[in-house]
């Protein structure tokens, strides 16, 4: 009999919550769809914060190749001759015992 009561109360507990949540329902329903709401807004702000962040490295990171091709090219008189003599002088110079003694090994 015990079991009974108890589960009567229980289903009288149930029923009363839904009574309670039917006719309080914009009550309870406005806080949350303002905070989903708020929420879409943070995440779109965040969003836009990030593409921004993303854009401003992308910039920098072209401007800094610019900048690295133009020197290169206005450098090419003095390093591309030093670039030939260097590698004339390896292709003619005769290998050294270190690496002599690796290959034969």
């Amino acid at each position: 009999m015990k079991t009974f009561f108890v589960t009567l109360l229980k289903i009288a507990l149930v029923a009363f919550v839904l009574w309670w949540l039917l006719h309080n329902a914009p009550f309870v329903a406005a806080p949350l769809v303002g905070a989903l709401g708020i929420m879409m807004i943070f995440s779109v702000m965040v969003l836009a914060a990030l593409l921004t962040g993303l854009s401003l490295g992308l910039v920098v990171v072209l401007v800094v190749a610019a900048v690295m091709l133009s020197l290169a090219a206005a450098l090419s008189p003095i390093w591309l001759p030093l670039l030939a003599i260097v590698g004339l002088v390896a292709l003619c110079r005769s290998p050294s015992s270190k690496s002599r003694s690796r290959s034969t090994s």
